[in-house]
């Protein structure tokens, strides 16, 4: 798999306090809109130097994908600090699963709409899926060992896992799909149907 460095994107432990605040502050700007405005512009919205901005990112795509890849690490470290003082793999698998479908919920939907169009934007999506897949795997092979799930193809039940919440998201906002609730929520309910069906009863 190709490393988030090598598409150039500033390591995020390189960035400055200063840094993160500018995209904090970017976050919101992205929820607004910005497919018309330049560098600068961007740089005059955000009462910051230019120069500041190149710090973080070469050009207004990469600071799309930066921004969002910021987004979805502070999921995935969510995610991991609620897990620490919880012993049961298949309750850390419920909280985990719940918590990375955030990634599906309005705010980043707003940022990945237009993602299409950017070169190296896919591939950091698929950089965080993978991820989410792999850990997803991780703690159900736990909760096999622990017999806490029937002993499945915890790969293929991962990718399911995993999967399912990206794929709803896409269709439901192409409008290709009517849901009763949001990708999120839905894909909560998908989650916690399959991890049922799977978990041993005493």
């Amino acid at each position: 798999m190709t490393s988030l460095n090598s598409r150039k994107l500033k390591p995020l432990s390189e960035l400055t306090v200063k840094h993160i605040q500018v995209m904090e502050q970017f976050e919101e700007l992205l929820e607004q809109g910005i497919s018309n405005l330049t560098m600068s512009d961007i740089a005059t919205k955000l009462k910051v130097s230019l120069r500041t901005l190149y710090e973080i990112a070469p050009s207004k795509e990469h600071l799309i994908i930066s921004t969002l890849d910021r987004v979805l690490t502070n999921i995935g470290q969510k995610a991991s600090t609620s897990l620490q003082e919880v012993q049961s793999p298949l309750s850390k698998l419920k909280i985990y699963i719940e918590i990375g479908n955030e990634a599906v919920g309005p705010k980043i939907t707003k940022f990945t709409q237009d993602l299409n169009k950017i070169n190296g934007a896919l591939e950091m999506i698929n950089y965080h899926t993978d991820y989410f897949i792999g850990s997803i795997k991780k703690l159900l092979d736990e909760a096999v060992e622990h017999k806490e799930i029937t002993d499945i193809d915890t790969q293929a039940v991962a990718i399911a896992l995993g999967g399912v919440p990206l794929m709803l998201s896409d269709i439901y906002y192409e409008g290709k799909l009517t849901l009763k609730d949001t990708p999120e929520a839905t894909a909560n309910i998908v989650a916690n149907l399959i991890l049922e069906s799977l978990e041993r009863r005493s």
